[in-house]
C-alpha cells in the first residue's frame, strides 16, 4: 500500500510539473518502485500508466534514490504526512445531514459487495448463489455445517480429492461424494437425509433450514458421518 501510495505521488508530480512548467526532482526511498518504472517488463498497468506520464515529461521531472529513516528532512516529513493520512483522513465539507452520508454509504457498499457477488466466478461460488440471491449485512451463518453445505468445502470425499488428499472422489457407496451426496442420498446417511429442493426452491428451503433446529441437526450428523469416512480413507491412502 504505501509503495503505491509513493507511486501515485510521483505520478501526481509529474503533472504538476507540467502544468507549471517547472523542473523538478522526486526523491524516494522506495527501491522497488524504482526497479518497477525502470524495468521494460513490468505487467502492473498502474506502474506502467505512470511510466508514461513521467516519460512524457522526463525534460521536466527527475527520480533520485535516498535511503530511508536517516534525517533527511523531507524525507522524515513525507512519512510522516503519509502516516498521518492513513488516521486522519482528509476533511471534507458536505452540506448533508450525517445519517444521510451514513445510509448512501452504506447503500454503495451494499451494490459493490452485490457486484462482486455476482461477477465472483468458481464452482463454490456458482452453488452458494443457488440459494443466496445476493448478499445482506443481516444475513450471518454462524452454523458450519451449514457452511460447508453451502460451499461444498467440509468433510467430503470430493473436496478432499480435489486438494490430493485422496485419489477418487467416489464415495465407498459408488458415488461422487459431495455435500449434496451426503445430505440428499448416500445410503450411510440415509437416516438423516433431508428432502432435496428444486432449484427453483432453493432459496426458500434454505430459509426454512436455517430455522428448522432439527434439520440442522440431521445436517450436522450427516456430516459427522461423512468425515468418518474420509478419515478412514485419508488414514488408509
Amino acid at each position: 500500500m504505501g509503495e503505491r501510495f509513493s507511486s501515485s505521488c510521483r505520478d501526481r508530480a509529474a503533472i504538476w510539473a507540467a502544468e507549471k512548467n517547472s523542473t523538478i526532482n522526486i526523491h524516494t526511498d522506495s527501491l522497488s518502485s524504482i526497479a518497477a518504472l525502470k524495468s521494460a517488463s513490468a505487467r502492473s498497468g498502474f506502474a506502467n500508466n505512470i511510466k508514461k506520464d513521467l516519460f512524457q515529461r522526463k525534460h521536466l521531472v527527475g527520480l533520485s534514490w535516498v535511503k530511508a529513516h536517516i534525517g533527511i528532512q523531507g524525507n522524515e516529513l513525507a512519512d510522516q504526512q503519509a502516516k498521518l493520512a492513513t488516521t486522519t483522513g482528509v476533511d471534507k465539507d458536505i452540506p448533508a445531514p450525517r445519517s444521510f452520508i451514513k445510509r448512501t454509504l452504506n447503500i454503495y457498499m451494499i451494490n459493490e459487495w452485490n457486484e462482486y457477488w455476482r461477477q465472483y466466478d468458481s464452482a463454490s461460488g456458482a452453488r452458494v448463489r443457488e440459494y443466496l440471491p445476493g448478499v445482506s449485512p443481516k444475513f450471518l451463518i454462524h452454523n458450519k455445517f451449514l457452511i460447508f453445505f453451502l460451499s461444498g468445502h467440509g468433510p467430503f470425499l470430493q473436496y478432499f480429492c480435489r486438494f490430493k488428499f485422496l485419489d477418487s472422489p467416489l464415495c465407498v457407496c459408488g458415488e461422487v461424494g459431495d455435500a449434496d451426496h451426503y445430505t440428499f442420498c448416500c445410503s450411510l446417511t440415509q437416516k438423516f437425509h433431508l428432502l432435496k429442493p428444486a432449484d427453483a426452491h432453493k432459496k426458500a428451503w434454505l430459509q426454512n433450514l436455517i430455522n428448522n433446529p432439527q434439520a440442522l441437526n440431521r445436517l450436522k450428523e450427516a456430516f459427522r458421518i461423512s468425515g468418518e469416512v474420509c478419515d478412514s480413507l485419508t488414514q488408509n491412502a
